[in-house]
């Protein structure tokens, strides 16, 4: 159909993809002469309930998403056909490369480039996981990457779905397999769900074989077997493929951090003995199970630190009156608390959403006791890991 004009304005160039009922195009906006993908929903007798949803919810997501490394949504219209019509999605082309057509072409990824590439995909699922509610791609493998300009592109949005944090009902089960998490085969997926995709898409990179035929020890992969890949790296790469739901990392933040820094960042919690109030403190918290609020003297005023189901903040007030903005970031990147002393031995407590630090230091220091009581207090409240 090379040179037909849909919606009376793009002229198809050629046919990009083709499934059932779905068709993928490159056309030309005939206005702009920009060139863009057209993806086409053929509404006929064929058409299955599953699918029309799937798209009506990838039209709905795109139009609310806004990333340097996400194809933007254009448009949308309706396509007449003889016997049916067409529903046609509207996306900027990015001309590029998948990095399935590297597999294809035979090239593997060393170390570093792959952890390049983990970092860029880190990012985009973080701004993915962190909307409101979260979203979830369902479908990250090689062939939906796209390395075009020294730049990494997700695409191929058709499995995506919005989830609040405590839902529980099952959905349409879609994925790629040995791609897909474990628990999305029973219609379930949750954020931690695309980091298995994303450490089983890695995994191909490094190893040039599809995860599924990878050499195994039970039901796990052998890592020592991999090439050319350090212990620390396989280890990391273990964790996010893990099938247990359970022992897989929580969240892209804390995936990041631990490939930064190392797993020793993201450890199990440590077990700290029970810490009291010092008498003498100036420091007030106030605490119920959905919210905390610490409230600490500084140089200029006060520091008021406030952490509810949704996210932190922090805020400078002085005179009861707040001064700039706040810090803030959703609840669920904390992944950390930090003790630490700076240059002049000034000692604070530092609390890590992600990549983002929340440093909590009084006038002229904590104390040893206000530092054991506030750590105590917001480890267990958090349920986070200290590292000291």
């Amino acid at each position: 159909m090379a040179g037909q004009i849909l919606g009376d304005r793009y002229q198809v160039e050629r046919q990009i993809g083709k499934q059932t009922g779905r068709w993928t195009l490159l056309a030309r906006d005939l206005q702009t002469q920009e060139l863009v993908v057209l993806k086409l929903l053929f509404i006929d007798e064929q058409l299955q309930w599953d699918d029309l949803k799937l798209f009506e919810r990838e039209v709905e997501i795109l139009k609310s998403l806004s990333h340097p490394s996400i194809p933007s949504y254009l448009g949308y219209f309706e396509h007449e056909l003889p016997n049916a019509k067409a529903l046609t999605l509207i996306q900027t082309y990015v001309e590029g490369k998948s990095l399935e057509q590297c597999l294809q072409q035979g090239r593997l990824f060393t170390e570093a480039e792959t952890k390049q590439i983990a970092k860029a995909l880190l990012g985009i699922l973080t701004y993915l996981h962190g909307r409101q509610p979260s979203i979830i791609h369902r479908d990250l493998k090689p062939s939906n990457v796209l390395l075009a300009n020294r730049q990494l592109y997700l695409t191929d949005f058709g499995s995506v779905k919005r989830v609040s944090g405590n839902e529980t009902t099952a959905f349409t089960v879609v994925g790629t397999y040995g791609y897909m998490a474990p628990e999305q085969f029973s219609g379930r997926a949750v954020t931690a769900s695309d980091l298995f995709s994303l450490g089983a898409t890695l995994l191909a990179l490094v190893s040039g074989t599809h995860p599924s035929s990878l050499p195994r020890v039970g039901t796990k992969i052998d890592y020592a077997k991999l090439p050319n890949v350090s212990p620390e790296f396989a280890d990391w790469l273990g964790w996010l493929y893990d099938p247990n739901l359970d022992r897989r990392a929580k969240s892209a933040q804390e995936a990041l951090h631990a490939l930064e820094h190392g797993r020793q960042a993201v450890a199990a919690p440590a077990k700290i003995a029970p810490a009291r109030k010092p008498a003498d403190t100036k420091i007030t918290l106030k605490k119920e199970p959905t919210f905390l609020e610490i409230t600490l003297p500084s140089r200029l005023g006060q520091v008021q630190l406030q952490i509810d189901q949704q996210q932190i903040s922090m805020t400078q007030k002085r005179l009861g009156i707040q001064t700039g903005r706040s810090q803030t970031s959703p609840r669920k990147d904390i992944t950390q608390l930090e003790c630490s002393q700076s240059a002049d031995g000034e000692t604070m407590l530092l609390i890590w959403a992600g990549t983002q630090k929340y440093e909590l230091k009084s006038t002229p220091s904590f104390t040893k006791p206000e530092l054991d009581w506030l750590t105590y207090e917001l480890s267990t409240w958090l349920k986070v890991p200290i590292s000291r």
